[in-house]
């Protein structure tokens, strides 16, 4: 099942590889695309992550392209940018603590792409719901 789906990517076949996709639970689905996109080191991955973000509009996959462009995708110019883009995306859907901490991830890379003013705004909105959180505190 993973080398036809591996193949149905590669090869620009989404509606095969959401086919595949169905029979599958979240988290296997998450980990055999995880491991192809470390595998192959191919923006294929997001691409199909996107795709399915259209068709679905599931967190999980909003979640999946994140995780995706902080991880094995980082090296890609602009990385980081579109995983921030779509934990803005998150955020709109559900404003929760998860989701505001995804946001402060951005300020503590060397990149900054939250600036210091959002990042205390938003520690102020995590703080309100969980005084203790290590994350806020942090900014």
């Amino acid at each position: 099942m993973r080398e036809d789906f591996k193949r149905n990517l590669l090869q620009g076949k989404y509606q095969e590889a959401e086919d595949i996709c169905k029979s599958m639970d979240d988290n296997s689905l998450r980990d055999m695309i995880m491991t192809i996109a470390y595998d192959t080191e191919n923006i294929c991955v997001y691409c199909f992550i996107q795709y399915m973000i259209q068709r679905t509009g599931k967190e999980s996959w909003i979640e999946l392209a994140i995780d995706i462009m902080i991880n094995p995708l980082s090296f890609i110019e602009g990385a980081y940018s579109a995983a921030l883009f779509h934990a803005r995306e998150l955020l709109l859907i559900e404003k929760n603590v998860r989701n505001l901490e995804r946001i402060i991830f951005f300020y503590n890379i060397p990149e900054k792409l939250v600036d210091e003013e959002e990042a205390k705004y938003i520690s102020k909105e995590i703080l309100k719901e969980e005084p203790n959180n290590e994350v806020a505190l942090g900014v």
